[in-house]
Order: structure tokens, then sequence, then C-alpha cells
């Protein structure tokens, strides 16, 4: 989206950050324990940037990243994006053919990838014909050394400075839908996105946040680090999600808040009285992603004496496009309100506005807002309609202007005529004691053409009861609404982020 004013690039962006920030701590890898001020940070990604050039990287030269989280990974984005190119997460769970498929779609030309990967990537290499460097960290070797460890063969000159609107990053969709789409971030979405967010959450230079999700995927990018970065806040970096690692670094670093998907936080409350917890420090809770259920959120607060706000975004909005608020009221089962500089609407099938209170699709438009699909012109125009993004989300807004997602379109169940929201459902049945994790779709049906099906896992130790979920839900939930069959099952699939598969249960 093109802009009059002149907008910082990364490179831009990072360096006024140092200026206000340069002796506070920016990265703490969990794991190990190195750290990076927000000084270091800056000098490291510019000695790898160089080394990028001198290997032989140009501009827009893309570079893939097969890594575990770890702070490594931010830095190689980091300076992949100062080199002038564009870095390309891949996410670590991918089977070869997936990688294959990714490496070939953004045709990358450098793979960084660790010695834990070597035998998919002898697979990969033989089917991805664009790789022509690939730098493999050892065990005990960091990012930088790897890279400096390469032959160098280039005298680059330095790279033109890089203008708002080019490609930073490409984040490639989970595959909900089929094959996983490149969704294109651009310098501008980025420095836009990391000030929104640090605005929306209240973030200051006082607040450490730990960095769980994936950083294959865009949330774990904007709202924890991103938005550190931007309020002169510190990231604590784990390679995966457990809920004692979590407690621990709460405890050990003070952190002032945590982001996270929802079934993070049901694993946290599960977790919360097994022994004493210290999380005093913790003012916040941030979920998204999917959907908290109104039950989970009330226990969190009570537990961890926190605030949790709900926000909605996606990868084709680089982080926020509704939250709620820090400072206002906050709407249990809300995602907020429609946050700055960002436009939101609610249309019909013809893109029409609908009425307040009625169900439409969500649309937005701002800086934040993908230019489209990397190398998918026809998908891109679907998605994008005058520079409005097409989110494929249903929701609706009340009088005061707060949102409520009700379902995807492709979850939207047609029963006998009448429009069921999964959300709707699983929101009962999470307030059905004993209940850990809930899943409703919709399954086809000769007579009504589908009903709802509920997928139901207790919570740890427990048990449920069909007869008595039934009866609940007839208490709870009109008779056309209530699930026609129950699976139990001790834990619903997850995919990489931690949602709930809904794809693996059809």
């Amino acid at each position: 989206m093109k802009n009059s004013m002149k907008w910082p690039n990364v490179t831009e962006y990072i360096k006024a950050k140092v200026f206000q920030f340069g002796d506070v701590q920016l990265i703490i890898d969990y794991e190990t324990g190195v750290s990076y001020t927000y000084r270091e940070f800056d000098a490291e990604t510019d000695r790898m940037a160089s080394h990028f050039r001198k290997l032989g990287v140009k501009r827009g030269d893309r570079i893939a990243f097969l890594h575990p989280n770890h702070s490594d990974l931010l830095l190689g984005y980091f300076a992949t994006i100062k080199a002038g190119a564009v870095a390309v997460p891949v996410n670590p769970m991918y089977t070869a053919r997936e990688i294959t498929h990714v490496l070939n779609d953004s045709t990358a030309g450098t793979l960084i990838s660790t010695e834990h990967f070597y035998e998919k990537i002898q697979v990969v290499k033989k089917k991805a014909p664009s790789i022509s460097n690939i730098i493999m960290k050892k065990e005990g070797q960091s990012l930088g050394e790897a890279v400096a460890a390469m032959p160098e063969g280039h005298t680059p000159e330095d790279p033109a400075e890089a203008s708002a609107d080019d490609l930073a990053m490409i984040f490639y969709t989970s595959g909900t839908t089929g094959k996983p789409k490149g969704v294109m971030i651009s310098h501008r979405n980025i420095t836009f996105s990391a000030g929104n967010m640090a605005q929306n959450y209240g973030l200051t230079a006082s607040d450490v946040v730990v960095v769980c999700l994936p950083l294959n995927h865009i949330f774990a990018n904007a709202s924890p680090f991103w938005g550190s970065l931007a309020s002169g806040g510190s990231a604590v970096v784990m390679e995966r999600f457990q809920s004692e690692a979590v407690f621990d670094a709460i405890s050990k670093y003070h952190v002032t808040w945590f982001a996270g998907v929802p079934t993070m936080f049901n694993y946290l409350i599960s977790s919360f009285d097994d022994s004493p917890r210290n999380v005093s420090s913790l003012r916040m809770g941030l979920s998204g992603a999917a959907p908290l259920s109104v039950e989970h959120l009330k226990v969190f607060e009570a537990k961890f004496g926190a605030s949790m706000l709900e926000v909605y975004g996606l990868t084709e909005s680089t982080g926020l496009v509704t939250a709620n608020p820090v400072y206002g009221v906050r709407k249990p089962g809300s995602t907020g309100l429609c946050v700055s500089g960002v436009s939101v609407r609610l249309v019909d099938a013809k893109w029409k506005d609908v009425k307040r209170g009625e169900v439409g699709e969500l649309i937005f438009k701002g800086p934040n807002g993908t230019s489209g699909y990397w190398g998918l012109p026809g998908e891109t125009e679907k998605k994008i309609r005058d520079n409005w993004v097409s989110t494929g989300d249903l929701a609706r807004q009340d009088e005061e202007g707060y949102f409520y997602i009700t379902s995807r379109k492709n979850e939207l169940i047609i029963s006998g005529g009448y429009n069921i929201f999964p959300r709707e459902i699983e929101d009962v049945l999470y307030r059905f004691p004993n209940v850990g994790e809930v899943a409703v779709i919709g399954v086809s049906d000769p007579a009504l053409g589908e009903v709802p099906k509920a997928f139901v896992a207790p919570k740890p130790g427990k048990n449920l009861e069909r007869k008595k979920l039934e009866e609940f839900c007839l208490e709870n939930l009109a008779r056309y609404k209530i699930p026609k069959f129950f699976e139990f099952m001790e834990e619903l699939p997850k995919n990489s982020t931690g949602k709930i598969a809904k794809k693996e249960l059809k």
C-alpha cells in the first residue's frame, strides 16, 4: 500500500530503537542464557548481513530458515532483511515434501538450518534446485559463527536503501485449505505493526515477554517480539512451550506478559495448582489465533491475578486487526475494538456492509495489510479488493463497536436451513465441568445436509458422560444446535502453533 509519508524500513527502525534503548536487554535465550542488548542485536545482525552479501546474496533473494525456536532465528531474520533479502521461515515440523514445496515455491537460494535436520535436508536438496547455499549450524555453534565460516566469493557493494514497500518476509500459511501459500510481508507491515502492538498492549521498557510460540508463524514474531522491540522491552525466547518452563521463566525473569494460543492457557491453568507458583510479576495474558472460551478467560484471571486480552489478527494482517483495550472495557468472548490505523468492515457475499449486530465476513484495510500471495496473482486478486483484505472469518459487531468472531466461512454449519456457528456450541461445552478441550465441526447428514459433531477431551484425570453433556446442551442451546454426535478423545490434535487442528478431525 502506497503512502506519501516517509515510512522507515526495518534497518532504519532498528537503528532508531538502538538510539532509544541501546544497552537495554532485548533478547534472552531461555535454554542457553545467551542475551543481546538492542545495541548488540543491531551490531550482530549488521555483521551477518555483510556475510550474506559476501556469499552472493542479492537484493530480493530469498533465504529460508529451517530452524527451531532460538535467539539465532530472530537474528537471522533481521540480518536477512538488512542484507536487502527476504526471510522465509519454514515450519520445522514439516515433512520433507512440505519443506520442498516451500523452498521451490519461494525459489530460495540459501537454506539455513541445524544438524538436527541433516537427514531431511539431504532429501530436500535433491528436489529443490534453487538452493545454492546450505548453512548448517553445528552443535554449540552460533548462527553468526556458522555464517562467517562459509567461503566468501563476492565483494558486494552496499545494498541500496530499502523502500518501505520492499518485501521483507514471506510467511507460509498452514495450508488448511490446500498447499501452503506465501504471504508477502513488507518493511512497512513490520514497522507499522511493531509500534501498533506496543501501543495497543500498553507496553513499556519495563515489560518482559515469553516467546514460546513457533517463530515460523507470524504470531510469535509480531506480538511478543516486534511489540517488545518497539517498546524497549525484553523477550525471553524458548524452544517450545512447556508449562513448567513458562512458570520458571515468569519467576526468574519477572515476566510481565504472556502471548499464546488458547490451548497454552488451558495447560497453564491445569498446571497452576500442581506446586507453588510465583506469577506476581504477570500483569497480562494475550490470547489470539483461535477463540478462547469465556470460562477459561475467567479462570485464568482469577488464578493468575492478571488481565486477559483477546485479540484478532492473521498472517495477512501482520498482526493486529482488533484488540480488547488494556485500559478500558474488556468484553469476554469479544476480540475487542478496531486498532488504531486500521479500518474494519463486516460485509456480505457481495462485499456490501451488513447492519450492526448481523453476521458478515470481516475485511480490513491499513498499513498492516499484505500486498498478496507470493507467485499467486489470481489468489491475491480474490483476497484483496481496493486494498481491503478478506479474512474468511465471520463476525458480528455490537452497538459499542466490539467484534465477536463467530466462525470461519468454511466452518459454518448449515443444518436443515439453519446457520450454526461452531464457536457458540464450543463455548457452551467449555462451561461444562471437567471439559478440557472442544472442537465442533459439521458432518454430512442425508436429511439435514449437515449436523454438528463435537470432539471432546476431558481435563487430565477426569471423566465425561455423553448423557450429561447432552442434557447440559439441551439446557443451553436450541435443539437444532445440539451436537448429534459426540466423540471423546484423550487430547485433540494440534497444529504447530498449538491451535486445535479441525481438519484432522474430518
